[in-house]
């Protein structure tokens, strides 16, 4: 495993999408205080995600990796959260950034549980 090279890895990249959509989200949002706060949450839990995969992998370190991604994959869960409050409360359709969240989410999962098998 090269630990330098974390942009090759599928859910970086899709993190790094989520975030990316997060940010052209923001201008869907009506201008209002609420909207401003719900931002700031989302796109912290969203950059989040990315920020987390790429620390982890530069840790050259499996266990500290695997915990980097755990935490990931937390604020891939709390980004999903205020996915669902947009939606909800704002009425603005967030569903194909909820189903990339999820995607991402499987695949953290899936990594994470390859990392805690024994070789």
């Amino acid at each position: 495993m090269n630990y330098y090279d974390h942009h090759s890895l599928i859910y970086f990249q899709k993190a790094k999408l989520l975030t990316k959509e997060v940010v052209v989200l923001f201008n869907k949002l009506p201008q209002t205080r609420t909207s401003e706060i719900l931002y700031k949450q989302i796109l912290r839990s969203a950059s989040s995600i990315g920020a987390n995969i790429a620390e982890g992998y530069g840790r050259n370190n499996k266990k500290e990796y695997r915990q980097y991604l755990g935490i990931a994959r937390g604020s891939s869960l709390e980004t999903e959260y205020w996915l669902e409050i947009i939606n909800d409360c704002l009425n603005i359709d967030t569903q194909i950034l909820i189903e990339l969240n999820k995607e991402i989410i499987r695949l953290l999962t899936t990594t994470i549980k390859n990392l805690n098998v024994k070789p």
